[in-house]
């Protein structure tokens, strides 16, 4: 699966076709009462942080989109049954947010039954550019979470073959549910030809799992385990969140474009022999890359280690295994690098890290932040995204053999930035690391530099299952 920018897509022409809300299901939607489920923490600071950045008129794709190409001609009217069925599986697609008088976010929802789609022609387009530009506005005006629905679905039509495109609000969906969308749309359109029923795993409902995540967190107090971890990490910062390691030159009130970046990691021989030597010292794949981000850290800015915020999922039962949804959380890893005796040492500290992270996986900062305030600078502007880093095996996912082959990807708006996320995916035959960083002089410098040494570090690796830890480059970029 590759996560391609929006503006870097280039779609083959073709009529484009639509599937909408039926009139029914708007005018069902028009009178839906308010739903007692709240937002989960993850929702509710994206709806907050989308209205900060509306509101300054700073950029904000908050969506998600996948495309994906069918072979032949597009059956529209089996495609839009498929489509209703699917979305009908995952209850929060027909639920969508109203701000309350308290500034709060009131959930409403419409009932199953009540939804359908209905096929609209858009026109055709034969300028790429032109069908890239229509996507983009669609993607943007039909996906907003305070209105419903907060996706839009459709296709670009030709004799020999179809793309299909979902794009959701990043409320309802996350990076692995986006790679779901899929295996389970294409075997519900193929079942709807055939005349036959997909087989399918059954799913939960993420509006259910919002109830749980606040009930759970509800039991959350200073004195908890914890919060006293989570004060661990931000303290050993002085109470700040942790920042990219080099100079970025960037100012707090800055706006900046985001810059994305995309190198390769490893083909799948090397990917292989990564884990392979990770594992021989008891680490990891996740753990054998915060390990090079570490080693990264010390050679070039003169960092003990690493200290990051990084992606786990939150699907902690079955009925979440194949559910639409925001089933992530941030949780804080630290290690050290400096003075260790060789790889193994930081591989082990780094793994021996991430798993006592990987149990804070069901407490959110958020709910944190509640309950402990004074000391921590935790960005209170809503508008500012705190830097992460996420690695997905994507082999795992169902369908991702035929990802390459039907041109299937995740895309992604343009935006502002003022730190660098990081996200790897490993895919049959290539691992890839994928970021952004603000567009300054020095983040265009830096950022790549240090990118590069990751992956030197990271092919040493794979290549001689080794790496020597003790010298570094203290460089003059360094982050003040």
């Amino acid at each position: 699966m590759l996560m391609t920018p929006i503006l870097g897509y280039e779609p083959r022409p073709g009529e484009v076709v639509e599937w909408v809300p039926s009139a029914e299901s708007v005018a069902a939607a028009e009178i839906a009462p308010p739903h007692p489920a709240p937002p989960s923490f993850v929702q509710e600071r994206h709806i907050t942080r989308a209205l900060a950045n509306e509101s300054s008129g700073k950029v904000q794709s908050p969506w998600l989109a996948t495309v994906f190409d069918l072979p032949g001609p597009l059956d529209t009217e089996a495609m839009a049954s498929a489509l209703t069925k699917w979305v009908r599986r995952h209850p929060t697609l027909l639920t969508w947010f109203s701000p309350a008088a308290d500034g709060s976010l009131r959930r409403h929802a419409l009932t199953p039954e009540s939804f359908s789609l209905r096929t609209s022609a858009a026109g055709a387009f034969d300028d790429p550019v032109k069908l890239r530009e229509h996507l983009h506005e669609r993607f943007d005006l039909g996906t907003d979470p305070l209105r419903w629905p907060p996706f839009t679905a459709g296709a670009i039509v030709r004799k020999d073959s179809s793309t299909v495109y979902f794009a959701v609000d990043h409320s309802h969906s996350d990076g692995y549910s986006i790679i779901l969308v899929f295996a389970e749309l294409r075997a519900l359109y193929q079942a709807e030809v055939d005349g036959s029923v997909a087989q399918l795993p059954t799913t939960g409902s993420y509006v259910d799992f919002c109830e749980l995540e606040r009930a759970r967190a509800a039991q959350v107090t200073r004195d908890s385990p914890a919060v006293h971890q989570w004060l661990e990490f931000w303290l050993a910062g002085g109470g700040t969140p942790p920042r990219f390691p080099l100079d970025l030159g960037v100012s707090p009130d800055g706006t900046y474009p985001a810059v994305p970046v995309e190198i390769d990691l490893f083909d799948t021989e090397e990917a292989e022999a990564f884990a392979a030597s990770c594992k021989s010292h008891g680490a990891g794949f996740s753990a054998g890359l915060l390990t090079a981000l570490g080693i990264a850290n010390w050679e070039l800015a003169g960092q003990d280690g690493y200290r990051g915020l990084n992606v786990v999922h939150t699907r902690d039962e079955p009925r979440w295994a194949a559910t639409q949804g925001w089933f992530i959380n941030l949780v804080p890893v630290q290690f050290t690098v400096a003075n260790a005796k060789d790889l193994g040492t930081v591989l082990s500290g780094a793994q021996a890290a991430f798993e006592r992270a990987r149990g804070l996986a069901g407490v959110s900062l958020h709910r944190v932040t509640e309950v402990v305030t004074e000391g921590l600078d935790l960005h209170t502007d809503s508008r500012v995204v705190l830097p992460m880093v996420s690695y997905i095996d994507t082999r795992r996912v169902p369908g991702s053999q035929d990802w390459e082959a039907a041109d299937c990807r995740v895309l992604g708006g343009p935006g502002d930035s003022h730190d660098v996320p990081i996200w790897v995916n490993r895919l049959w035959r290539r691992t890839y690391l994928k970021a952004s960083h603000p567009d300054t002089p020095e983040a265009r410098a830096n950022v790549p530099r240090y990118l590069e040494r990751v992956r030197q570090i990271l092919r040493t690796v794979a290549a001689t299952g080794d790496y020597p830890v003790s010298g570094r480059e203290i460089s003059t970029g360094t982050a003040s």
